[in-house]
C-alpha cells in the first residue's frame, strides 16, 4: 500500500512539474514584449573615490549599480590614481566625469558597459553610451552617410561605435545597427564594437554603405566556461582550451565531435568510421586507464553526458551542432576535479544557445552535398586474369598432391581456362556496393528578448545517406529555452531539447564476412547480375574437384534485402531558479534530466545465405529490442563574490545527487515459413529471449575557492566527493582534490617596460580525479552457468566469481605546468603545457586459483602513466580590410604502464585465428601489437642449414619468422613478440581563416606523425589458400627455386593449415597522415544589396569541401580505423574493413531576418 502511494505522489510530482514548466514557457512566449532600458540619468549613485586606481573605481561603480563593465587590459594596467566624490548624483554624470579626466569611452548596451581607448585629448568633453552628437562643420561640404553594421552572419549590431578617424565626431548604431554621420569627402569613418575587429572606409561618393565585423577571438574568448560557472580568461589557472566556433560552423559534419578534429591541443579525437551516426574515438592528454575506458566526460548545459565510443549511433548525435553556444576543453585535474569520479579522462563543456536580452533575431541556414569515397584507399586486389592464374596455381598444387600428376587445362575450371579472354579488372565488388550519397542540413532559429527575458527556440533537420548503399541517418531536432528574470534578485529557466533518430545499417567493421569484408574479397571474374539483369542473391565461385574459392552472399543483394534498423527518441531537459540572496550571494537549483526510448529491429531474409552455404527457403531470422532509460541530477549549489581593495574572492558550494535507471528487452525468433511476413509472432520458436535491468546512483559534495591579490596572483582550490553505488560498500566514497596557482608576470612593475608582449602568465596546478567507467555490478559476484563432466555424466554448474566490497574508482593524479602568452596587442596567443598524469588502482580482473571454488575477482590494480607537451598558437596576426586567423597546435604523449596485478605479467587481447594480436606489458604502452616478426620465405640455403628443425611447415617458399624464444620451433605466442606501436608521436591541427571585404577562406589541416595501425583484413587478402581474392602485392610471391619473388611474400602453402597469413609484422603499417579536413569559401552580400529586400538583414553563401584530401602510407581505407567489436583500449589501431571516409562537397546560405 506504502509503495503504491509512493509511486502515486511521484507520478502526481511528475505531472505537476511538467504542467508548471509548460505554463511558464507558454506565458513567456505570449507576454514577451520589448522593454525601454533605464536611462544613465536616472540611475542614482553616491560615490566617493579617495585615490583608487581606475580599475578599483569600476569596481566601486559596479558594486552601487545593476550594470558589468566589460574592458580589455589597457584598463587594467592604467596605474593612475583618481580622488573624486559625488553625492546624489547620477551614472550618467560619474561616467562624463571619468572619460574627461582619462583616455577611455563609455558604450553601454543594455545592462552591460564596454570600456575602450579613446581619443587622449585635453579637451575630451566625455564619451558615454553616443551622448556627443554629430559635429556639423558649416564651412565646408558634407556628405550624408547612412550606413548599416551586421556581424558574420548578418546580424545587426547594435551600440557599435562609429566615428571619424581623428576628431571626436561620432555616433553610435541603433537597435538594427544603422547609423547616420556627416562627414568630408576623403574622411576615414572607423567601425568598432568590444569583441569584433575594428573596419575603417573612405568616404567618396557612395553615401550608403554596410560594414560586416569579423570575430576578434581574442576578446570573444576573454570569459571562459568552467566546471559550474565561468572565469575570465586571464583568471584562469588551469589547462582551459575553447573551440573557435567561427571556424567550424559551416563543416558539414553530423555531431560536434567531428567538428572539434584538429582544433585543440592534445586532443585526439580519431575518426573510426565513415558510417552515418558512427562515434569517434576522443581522446584527452592519451589513455589513462586499462579497463574503464578513455572518453571524456560530456557535459552539456550542466548535465554530465557520458557519451563514450559507440560506432553504431555515436550519443553525441542527439545534440544538433547548430544549437551549440560554446565548447570548452577541461584538460587538467584542476579543472576536471570539479567533476570527481568521472573527471580523470578529461572534461569537455558544452553550452547551447539562449538568446541575447533586448534583441530579437531570426536566422535560418542551409546546406546540401554530396559524398563520394576517394579512390585513395580502395583495395588494390588481383585483376580477373592474374586471379585466374592464382587459382591455377592453387589447383596445380591440389592435382599434385591428389593424383600425383602434372595438371591439365581439363583441371580448372571453364572460367579459368582462357586467360587471354581475362582482360581488364573485372568485376570490382567494393565499387559495386558504394554509390554518391546525398548530405543535408537545414535549421531555423529565433532568439527573442526583452529587458528581462529571453527565449531561444530552433527546428532542425539533418539526412545522410551512406556512402554504403541503403545506409543512412536522419535527425529531427529542436530546442525550446527560455530565461526569466522575474525580479532583481529571482531568475529561472527551463528547456528542452527532444531530438528524433532513424538510422539504417549494415553490418562493417567487424570482419571478413561482413558487408565490405566480402566486398574486398570476393572473386573478379563472378558477376552480380543474371543475364536478365536481376541482382543474384548468391554468388558461386567457379568450381574443381581440386580446389574452389569461396562462394558468397552478393554484397548488393544483402544490402538491399536486410533489414538493420534503429529508432531513437530522447529529451534533454532543464529546470532552475537561481536567487540572489544577498548582493554578492547567489543560490542556484536545477534539475536536468536525459529520457530516451529506443528500438532496434533485424530481418535477415531467408534469401540470404553465409559464405560457402547457399540461402535455404523458410530460415529468415529476426532480432529486435526495445529499450527506456531516465537520468536525472538535482544540483544545489552556493557562489559567493567578494571584492575589497586588492583582494577579489570567489567560493561555491555545492550538493548534487544522480540516478539513472534502463531497461532493455531484447527477443530473436526463426525460423519464419516466408519473407513476407516478418513480425515476431510468424516465426515458428523464439530463439532467444533476455531482460536487463540497470541502475545506479551518485551523490556528491563540491567546493572551489578562488582568490586573487591585485590581480597578479591567482590560486584556485577545489574539492569534490563523491559516493557511488557502482563500488563495493566498503568503500563507496572518495575524495578529489586539487589545487592550481598562477602568477600573471606582466602586471608586475618591472614588466612594464617590455611592449612587446601583453600578457605573461605562470600556472601550475596538481590534483587528483576519478574514473568510474565500469559496470553497475562489478563489485558483485558473477555467476555464469556452464557444466563439467563427473565420472561419465555432464553436470549442470556455474562458475563463480567473488565479490570485492572494497572495490572502487580509479584515481588519477596530474601535474600541470603551463606558460600563457599575448602578442601585438593581445592579438596573439601562445600556449604551452607540460603535464604528468598517473593513473592508479585500474579496475582489472584477477584470475583467483579454482581451488578456492572461484574463479575471478575485479580488483583495485595496476599504473599507468602520461607525460606530454602541449603548443598552441592563436590569435588574429592581420587585422582591417584584410583579417587573417589562425590556430595551429601540436601535442606529444608518452604512454606506459607501470605496473599490473599481481598475478598478471601481461595482458594480451585482440583475436586472430583465436590468437592474441595485442600486449599490455610493464614499460611499454597498452596495446602493442603482438603477433610474429617475418623474417621473409625459406630460401635453398635455408634448407640446407641444420639449425632449422625441419618441421612440415618448414620447406621452400614458405613463410619465415623469427623464431624469437630460440627452441628451434615456430608456434603461435610462444614466438610472438612486440611488432609495434599504436600511439602517434604526435598530432597536429592548423586552421587558417582569411577574410578580404565580403569575401572569406578558411582551412583546416590535421594529422599525426609517428604511430602505426594493423590491417586486421590482411587476415584474408594475405590469405594464399586460395579462398579469397589477395592484394595486388602479392604477384611478388614465391612461385619456384628459380622465381622467388621479391623475398617477402611467400608461396602458395603446400601443407595445411596454412601460416602465411597469422598475425606478423607484414600487417602493421605507418599510421602517419596528413588530412586536409575542410575547405570553405564563403561571400557575404553587400547591406546596401540586402536593404532593398527590407527582408533580409544579412546573407552569406558558401561552399565547402570536408575530407578533401589525405595523404599517408597506409594501404587501408583509413589509418585511423577501428573494429567495431574491439575494445579500443586495449586493442587500438586494429582496421578491420572499415567503413570508408567520404569527400563531402556541399553549397550552403546563412540568413537573418
Amino acid at each position: 500500500m506504502e509503495i503504491n502511494l509512493l509511486k502515486l505522489l511521484i507520478m502526481v510530482s511528475k505531472r505537476l512539474l511538467y504542467a508548471f514548466l509548460v505554463q511558464v514557457i507558454a506565458m513567456q512566449f505570449l507576454m514577451a514584449t520589448t522593454s525601454k532600458s533605464q536611462n544613465l540619468e536616472d540611475v542614482s549613485l553616491s560615490i566617493s573615490v579617495q585615490s583608487n586606481t581606475f580599475k578599483e573605481v569600476l569596481g566601486l561603480i559596479q558594486e552601487k549599480t545593476l550594470f558589468n563593465f566589460t574592458y580589455n587590459q589597457k584598463v587594467v594596467k592604467d596605474k593612475n590614481r583618481f580622488t573624486f566624490s559625488y553625492e546624489e548624483s547620477n551614472l550618467k554624470e560619474v561616467l562624463q566625469h571619468l572619460a574627461q579626466v582619462t583616455s577611455f569611452e563609455f558604450k553601454r548596451v543594455n545592462n552591460t558597459i564596454y570600456v575602450k581607448p579613446g581619443l587622449e585629448s585635453e579637451n575630451n568633453e566625455g564619451k558615454v553610451s553616443g551622448l556627443v552628437s554629430p559635429a556639423q562643420d558649416s564651412e565646408n561640404e558634407l556628405v550624408p552617410i547612412n550606413g548599416t553594421v551586421v556581424d558574420e552572419s548578418g546580424n545587426p549590431i547594435p551600440g557599435a561605435t562609429v566615428i571619424i578617424d581623428g576628431t571626436t565626431t561620432g555616433t553610435v548604431t541603433d537597435i538594427d545597427g544603422k547609423f547616420s554621420l556627416n562627414a568630408d569627402v576623403g574622411a576615414v569613418i572607423k567601425i568598432s564594437f568590444i569583441g569584433y575587429k575594428s573596419q575603417t572606409f573612405t568616404v567618396g561618393n557612395q553615401t550608403t554603405i554596410s560594414i560586416t565585423l569579423m570575430d576578434d577571438q581574442a576578446a570573444l574568448e576573454e570569459v571562459v566556461v568552467v566546471g559550474y560557472g565561468t572565469q575570465k580568461k586571464e583568471d584562469v589557472t588551469g589547462a582551459v582550451s575553447s573551440v573557435n566556433q567561427e571556424a567550424i560552423k559551416n563543416l558539414p559534419v553530423s555531431s560536434l565531435d567531428q567538428k572539434m578534429v584538429g582544433q585543440v591541443a592534445g586532443v585526439q579525437i580519431q575518426q573510426v568510421s565513415g558510417a552515418p551516426g558512427a562515434g569517434t574515438s576522443v581522446k584527452i592528454r592519451g589513455s589513462g586507464s586499462l579497463g574503464a575506458g578513455n572518453e571524456p566526460l560530456y557535459v552539456i548545459d550542466g548535465m554530465p553526458y557520458s557519451s563514450g565510443m559507440n560506432q553504431t549511433l555515436n550519443p553525441l548525435m542527439f545534440i544538433d551542432p547548430n544549437n551549440i553556444e560554446s565548447i570548452t576543453i577541461l584538460k587538467d585535474a584542476s579543472s576536471t576535479a570539479i567533476y570527481g569520479s568521472r573527471g580523470a579522462n578529461g572534461v569537455i563543456m558544452i553550452t547551447t544557445k539562449k538568446g541575447e536580452l533586448d534583441q530579437t533575431t531570426i536566422n535560418f541556414s542551409s546546406m546540401v552535398g554530396v559524398q563520394q569515397v576517394p579512390q585513395k584507399g580502395r583495395p588494390q586486389l588481383l585483376d580477373q586474369r592474374e586471379f585466374a592464374q592464382f587459382q591455377r596455381d592453387r589447383i596445380d598444387i591440389g592435382v599434385r598432391q591428389t593424383e600425383g600428376r602434372e595438371p591439365t587445362l581439363a583441371d580448372y575450371p571453364e572460367e579459368y581456362r582462357n586467360l587471354d579472354a581475362l582482360s581488364g579488372k573485372g568485376t570490382d565488388w567494393y565499387d559495386l556496393v558504394l554509390q554518391t550519397a546525398k548530405i543535408q542540413d537545414h535549421n531555423f532559429s529565433m532568439q527573442k528578448g526583452t529587458k528581462d527575458s529571453r527565449i531561444n527556440f530552433s527546428l532542425g533537420y539533418f539526412k545522410q545517406e551512406g556512402v554504403l548503399k541503403h545506409t543512412g541517418i536522419e535527425r529531427f531536432s529542436s530546442n525550446l529555452s527560455i530565461e526569466s528574470n522575474v525580479t532583481n534578485k529571482l531568475k529561472i529557466g527551463a528547456s528542452i531539447q527532444p531530438t528524433f533518430i532513424k538510422q539504417d545499417r549494415a553490418n562493417t567493421n567487424l570482419n571478413r564476412n561482413d558487408i565490405l569484408g566480402v566486398s574486398i574479397w570476393a572473386n573478379p571474374i563472378s558477376t552480380p547480375y543474371d543475364a536478365n539483369g536481376n541482382i543474384k542473391p548468391y554468388i558461386v565461385a567457379p568450381q574443381s574437384r581440386f580446389h574452389s574459392a569461396w562462394s558468397f552472399v552478393n554484397p548488393l543483394f544483402a544490402l538491399q534485402e536486410m533489414k538493420m534498423q534503429q529508432n531513437t527518441f530522447q529529451n534533454l531537459g532543464l529546470a532552475f531558479a537561481e536567487l540572489e540572496i544577498l548582493p554578492n550571494l547567489r543560490f542556484r537549483s536545477s534539475l536536468n534530466t536525459i529520457f530516451e526510448v529506443s528500438k532496434y529491429e533485424q530481418y535477415i531474409p531467408s534469401s540470404i545465405g553465409a559464405s560457402n552455404r547457399p540461402p535455404t527457403p523458410g530460415t529468415g531470422s529476426s532480432y529486435n529490442s526495445r529499450s527506456n532509460s531516465f537520468d536525472w541530477l538535482i544540483e544545489n549549489t552556493v557562489n559567493y563574490d567578494l571584492t575589497r581593495g586588492d583582494h577579489r574572492i570567489n567560493a561555491l558550494l555545492g550538493y548534487t545527487t544522480q540516478k539513472f535507471t534502463s531497461n532493455n528487452i531484447s527477443l530473436g525468433a526463426s525460423p519464419f515459413p516466408n519473407d513476407l511476413i516478418t513480425t515476431i509472432n510468424a516465426a515458428q520458436s523464439i530463439d532467444n529471449w533476455g531482460e536487463a535491468i540497470n541502475e545506479w546512483s551518485m551523490i556528491s559534495y563540491l567546493g572551489r575557492v578562488n582568490y586573487a591579490l591585485k590581480d597578479k596572483y591567482l590560486l584556485t582550490a577545489t574539492f569534490r566527493s563523491d559516493g557511488s553505488s557502482r563500488f563495493g560498500n566498503q568503500n563507496r566514497f572518495a575524495l578529489f582534490p586539487s589545487i592550481a596557482a598562477a602568477w600573471r608576470v606582466s602586471e608586475e612593475d618591472f614588466f612594464q617596460n617590455i611592449n612587446w608582449v601583453d600578457e605573461f602568465k605562470i600556472r601550475g596546478s596538481y590534483g587528483k580525479s576519478g574514473n568510474n567507467n565500469i559496470g553497475n555490478y562489478a563489485h558483485l559476484a558473477s555467476i555464469s552457468a556452464g557444466s563439467y563432466v563427473f565420472g561419465t555424466n555432464q553436470v549442470t554448474a556455474s562458475s563463480v566469481g567473488l565479490s570485492n566490497p572494497f572495490l572502487t574508482w580509479e584515481e588519477s593524479n596530474q601535474f600541470d605546468l603551463g606558460l600563457d602568452f599575448q602578442f601585438l596587442e593581445s592579438r596573439l596567443s601562445l600556449l604551452i603545457d607540460l603535464y604528468r598524469r598517473e593513473s592508479n588502482n585500474m579496475l582489472l580482473n584477477d584470475v583467483i586459483p579454482t581451488i578456492t571454488g572461484f574463479n575471478s575477482q575485479t580488483i583495485n590494480q595496476g599504473n599507468v602513466r602520461n607525460m606530454g607537451l602541449e603548443i598552441a598558437l592563436g590569435g588574429s596576426p592581420h587585422v582591417g580590410e584584410f583579417n587573417w586567423d589562425v590556430n595551429a597546435n601540436i601535442a606529444f604523449n608518452r604512454n606506459k604502464v607501470m605496473s599490473l596485478n599481481d598475478n598478471t605479467v601481461r595482458i594480451l587481447a585482440g583475436n586472430n585465428d583465436g590468437n592474441p594480436t595485442h600486449v599490455s606489458v610493464v614499460g611499454k604502452p597498452i596495446g602493442q601489437f603482438y603477433g610474429f616478426v617475418l623474417e621473409g620465405v625459406y630460401t635453398p640455403e635455408d634448407m640446407d642449414n641444420p639449425d632449422i628443425v625441419k618441421t612440415p611447415q618448414v620447406y621452400e617458399g614458405n613463410v619465415k619468422y623469427k623464431d624469437v624464444n630460440g627452441d628451434g620451433l615456430i608456434n603461435d605466442v610462444l614466438d610472438y613478440t612486440i611488432i609495434g606501436n599504436p600511439h602517434p608521436d604526435f598530432i597536429f591541427g592548423l586552421t587558417n581563416n582569411f577574410a578580404y571585404k565580403n569575401i572569406d577562406l578558411g582551412i583546416i589541416v590535421n594529422g599525426q606523425s609517428g604511430g602505426q595501425v594493423m590491417n586486421g583484413l590482411r587476415q584474408t587478402t594475405d590469405n594464399l589458400q586460395g579462398f579469397f581474392n589477395v592484394d595486388k602485392d602479392w604477384e611478388n610471391r614465391w612461385r619456384s627455386t628459380e622465381n622467388p619473388g621479391d623475398g617477402i611474400h611467400s608461396g602458395i602453402p603446400q601443407v595445411r593449415p596454412s601460416w602465411g597469413h597469422r598475425v606478423s609484422s607484414l600487417w602493421v603499417e605507418d599510421a602517419s597522415y596528413v588530412r586536409i579536413s575542410n575547405l570553405t569559401v564563403g561571400y557575404t552580400l553587400p547591406g546596401n544589396f540586402l536593404e532593398r529586400l527590407k527582408v533580409v538583414k544579412g546573407s552569406r553563401i558558401y561552399m565547402t569541401v570536408q575530407n578533401l584530401a589525405m595523404f599517408t602510407n597506409y594501404k587501408g581505407a583509413n589509418p585511423e580505423g577501428q573494429a567495431a567489436n574491439q575494445n579500443n583500449t586495449l586493442v587500438p589501431g586494429f582496421d578491420m574493413t572499415s567503413y570508408p571516409l567520404s569527400r563531402t562537397t556541399s553549397i550552403g546560405i546563412n540568413l537573418s531576418f
